[in-house]
């Protein structure tokens, strides 16, 4: 009677973390739908998040770029899709054309921080893109290919993916990762990252605290 009584203990927890589990995915996934609700937006801020997020999140799972990270940058380097790059060469992310680019580039002046202090205006030649799904594409491909970046492919953790991006030198501005950070939790942009896969950790310890309690044998 005594073990029939743990494990009726037992399969009450695992029945009850299951449910967390699965009330837990579907708030998830309904998410990314929402997810401009209580933000000051406009309707095209809201389509920008909405279109870029949905490759953004395909692509992460093929390449370990976190997708609330290629956002923010998409939102930054394009002002929403509105800069010059954007409309004349499909760029959002602002890549330069060096040796390593054999396509179409676009030409347009830009602001460097070299010296961590002061900004300089120079021309410089981007590349340019077919389509936006095309730069989303060779974004992760950009970053796939640069060993610099190891930091950021596969970090799950938005705030350090942020940092690793700056620190590798992808941009001047001395502010950069705090941009990128500010925008992500601004528009709760971390939806498109699949979060709930962070609750596993404390899941198992669930488990294995209820394993104990119950002692089984």
């Amino acid at each position: 009677m005594k073990n029939k009584h743990r494990y009726l203990k037992v399969l009450a927890a695992f029945l009850t973390i299951a449910l967390f589990l699965g009330c837990f995915a579907a708030t998830a996934s309904a998410a990314p739908a929402n997810i401009t609700q209580a933000a000051n937006m406009t309707q095209a801020q809201r389509n920008f998040i909405a279109r870029v997020g949905a490759m953004a999140s395909e692509d992460m799972k093929k390449t370990g770029v976190l997708a609330s990270l290629t956002i923010a940058q998409a939102i930054l380097e394009s002002g929403w899709g509105t800069s010059a790059l954007a409309k004349n060469a499909n760029a959002l992310f602002g890549i330069k054309a060096d040796s390593r680019w054999n396509g179409r580039v676009y030409s347009k002046s830009t602001l460097e921080c070299y010296d961590g202090v002061n900004f300089t205006r120079e021309t410089a030649l981007f590349r340019a893109y077919d389509s936006w799904q095309h730069s989303v594409n060779d974004h992760s491909a950009f970053l796939l290919a640069g060993s610099r970046y190891a930091a950021v492919i596969g970090e799950r953790n938005y705030r350090r993916a942020c940092v690793a991006i700056h620190r590798a030198g992808y941009a001047t501005d001395p502010g950069y990762a705090q941009k990128l950070i500010t925008l992500i939790e601004k528009y709760n942009l971390m939806a498109y990252d699949g979060t709930g896969q962070g609750m596993l950790p404390r899941v198992l310890t669930v488990l294995q605290d209820a394993s104990k309690l119950c002692k089984l044998k």
